[in-house]
Parts: structure tokens; sequence; C-alpha cells
């Protein structure tokens, strides 16, 4: 089966059949055209010609320059795409051995309670600061991914009831609680701002000055520049806000199935990794005021 005919069918397969969100489509098929430019630099045309040995050598170019969490994702396309032409045209799966890649995992970035409070402290009375006041705002208080916060609309927010209805990963909807400091943010930005940045046709909740929807990339600078400027963590980021949000949750006393439902993680092991930041504050606190965690206790 020609590679480009068997690359086509099986983006049909996930769009139609599988019927997979956008955004993992596009990702698929990036990855893919990496793919299969490598395979034709070797000159392959026909699926089956692919051995194993192949894919571990692309495997093994892509790993000098890729974090493990990318390279399994790589991976995981690659299985995929054997996988389908094994179903579809009887075609050995050369990938079927191919495992995903052990990695370390890192504990994520979150701000204390006072670093937050100084973070979410409007520093002027400008629009630009007005607008990321309630940006900043609505990814903490309900816990919102940044790509979830840049394609929110106006009908997805419901200010009288206190409710923010939030389309997540694989097109999944959650329901999200607000609290008083939200609340008033943004209806300070939709007073105040909105009206004279956006244009009559979007419905997206937070436009810039250009009357354009905000896109993820300017809203990481704006937390950059705003850690910066507080003298924060430069390793905080849009996602630490979202962290922050599930650490100080439990920290309240919410179970993990909740912190689960709020963050729209299919996975409760996904939600685990903020018990691992619980466990190890205690230790740290354990080594930092125990009397005796570091001294020796020498037999008389």
């Amino acid at each position: 089966m020609n590679l480009v005919e068997a690359h086509q069918e099986y983006l049909h397969h996930i769009t139609a059949v599988e019927q997979k969100s956008m955004k993992t489509i596009e990702s698929y098929e990036r990855e893919l055209n990496r793919y299969l430019a490598f395979l034709e630099s070797r000159l392959f045309q026909q699926v089956e010609d692919v051995k194993y040995q192949d894919i571990m050598d692309y495997i093994a170019l892509k790993k000098e320059n890729l974090a493990p969490s990318s390279l399994n994702h790589l991976i995981v396309v690659i299985r995929s795409f054997h996988q389908f032409c094994e179903w579809r045209f009887g075609i050995e799966n050369p990938a079927a051995l191919i495992k995903s890649q052990k990695s370390e995992k890192k504990l994520p970035v979150y701000l204390s309670e006072s670093e937050l409070e100084l973070f979410l402290t409007p520093l002027s009375e400008d629009a630009q600061e007005i607008a990321q006041v309630a940006i900043f705002e609505l990814i903490y208080g309900c816990g919102l991914r940044v790509s979830e916060c840049c394609s929110m609309q106006l009908g997805q927010i419901h200010l009288d009831r206190k409710m923010l209805r939030c389309r997540g990963k694989g097109d999944k909807e959650r329901m999200i609680p607000m609290n008083d400091r939200q609340v008033a943010a943004i209806t300070r930005y939709l007073d105040e701002v909105r009206p004279k940045w956006a244009g009559k046709r979007t419905q997206a909740l937070f436009v810039n000055s250009r009357g354009t929807p905000y896109k993820r990339e300017e809203i990481h600078v704006m937390i950059k520049k705003r850690c910066q400027k507080l003298g924060l963590d430069e390793r905080i980021s849009a996602h630490s806000l979202r962290h922050s949000f599930a650490t100080h949750l439990l920290d309240g006393g919410a179970d993990l199935r909740t912190v689960q439902e709020l963050l729209g993680h299919s996975d409760i092991s996904t939600t685990q990794i903020y018990t691992h930041i619980q466990n190890k504050r205690l230790k740290d606190a354990y080594a930092n005021f125990h009397p005796r965690s570091k001294k020796e206790i020498k037999n008389e």
C-alpha cells in the first residue's frame, strides 16, 4: 500500500469514523507528516516496506531534541497509524512492539496563596491591566487550561448564577462554579474594556486591544512579564495558575474526585500528581522544622 494513500485514508478514518477533535487530528497530521518525510528520505514508498528498526531509527533521531512527553506522543501516533494499516490493509504492524519511553514525573510549579494574592492584585487602573486581571482570575479561579480561556465565548459564562460552562479536551463540557472576585473582575472588564475593544461580530469573551480573541502565546507573555515585574518564579506559566487552583482546593479539604471533575481530567491518575505535591510539602516541613530531623541521635 502506498504510504501517501495510506496516510490520507488514516486521516479520513480518525476524522469521520473515530471523530477525534480537530486539535487531535491536527497534531496527529503534523507528526505523521514528519514521520513520512523521514521514510521518504530513505526512499520508502510502500507501508509494507517499513520495518521495526526503521521506526526505532526515527525515534532515536527525534529523541535528541524532544521532551519525553513529546516523544511518547510521537510513538502513539506512529503506533496508531500502523495499527490502522494492519486493520485496513492487512499489513503486518512493525510498531506493535514499540513501547512508550519512561519519563520522570516532575512536580508542577504552583504559587502559594500569598504569591497568588500578589499576582492577582491590580497594578494600575488602565484597560490592559483590567483585562489581564480578569483573565488571570478566570484561569486560576476555575482551573482552566489557557486554551479553554482563549476559546471562551460570552454565552458560556453566567455571572448571575456564578457558573461557567467550559468546553475542554475532546469537546467535553463541564460546569465550574465562580467566586465573587472572579465575577467582579470579569464584570468590570465587560463593562469598561470589552465594549471599546470588541467588534460587533465576535462572541469571544476575552479580546485584545485589536479586537481579536487572545491567543495562548499572548497570555503566556503577559504572565512572564508580570512575574518579572513582581519578582516571582520565572518558571510560572498559565498552567501554574491551573496547578495552583488544584493544589489550593486539596489543601482546603476537597477530595480528589471533585478536583478531577473541576479540572476536566478523564483519568484520575492525572489528578493524583497533586497529592505528590502535598506529600512533598509534608516531608519538607518535617525536614525543616522537626527538632530531631537533622540531629543525630547518639548512643549513650
